[in-house]
């Protein structure tokens, strides 16, 4: 996370940062933090998120909204959007509302799955009609951006972040948790791993 912070970084003064589809705030607190900037985060639930900004001592700064980030209609220089883009449906809608967000000269870090070798039936009723990674960047062109770097998430990095969503579940100690880590552990390990890949772009207005 440290590169990308680091490569997300204002070209110029007064930049406003915004996520959609934040989560619990932890990228846009750090972007924040590191570059002195201020933002806005947008998640149907944002009560987590602000009481992080608020332990973080940054809350006058980052702003978290409870909303539908579809509904958002104020750009930023700094967008962020990290495996959200499903809520404009396809990945062509979500780049195309994307610039509408992106203030020219500014950022878009757009972070989304994409199919790295052929899926099978099991894994395309998964994750749907993902792209391959060269066809997500021709996707961001189409929709008016330039890429400034395109990296993709380790195996390593996938093995970790299956692992630990899990574990979260597989703690909650019941039959019904339990029976759900299990599935998804045979999807993962039986199905998607090495097939499904993360992509993270980071792209600017042309």
């Amino acid at each position: 996370m440290a590169d990308l912070v680091r490569r997300l970084a204002p070209t110029e003064p007064g930049w406003r940062a915004l996520d959609l589809g934040c989560g619990n705030g932890e990228l846009l607190l750090r972007l924040c933090e590191a570059h002195g900037i201020a933002g806005d985060g947008v998640e149907r639930d944002g009560e987590p998120a602000r009481q992080r900004a608020t332990e973080r001592g940054i809350s006058g700064r980052v702003t978290f909204h409870s909303a539908d980030a579809v509904g958002w209609d104020r750009p930023a220089d700094l967008v962020v959007n990290v495996g959200a883009g499903h809520i404009w449906g396809v990945t062509a809608s979500a780049l195309a509302a994307l610039h509408r967000l992106t203030a020219p000269g500014g950022k878009l870090l757009f972070a989304d799955g994409f199919y790295q070798a052929s899926p099978d039936d099991r894994v395309r009723d998964i994750f749907g009609d993902l792209p391959d990674l060269g066809t997500l960047a021709r996707l961001a062109v189409d929709a008016g951006f330039r890429p400034l770097h395109i990296a993709v998430s380790t195996l390593a990095e996938w093995d970790d972040f299956e692992s630990d969503w899990r574990a979260g579940i597989e703690r909650l100690g019941t039959p019904q948790a339990r029976a759900f880590v299990d599935e998804r552990r045979d999807e993962y390990l039986n199905g998607y791993r090495d097939v499904v890949g993360f992509g993270w772009l980071i792209l600017t207005p042309a």
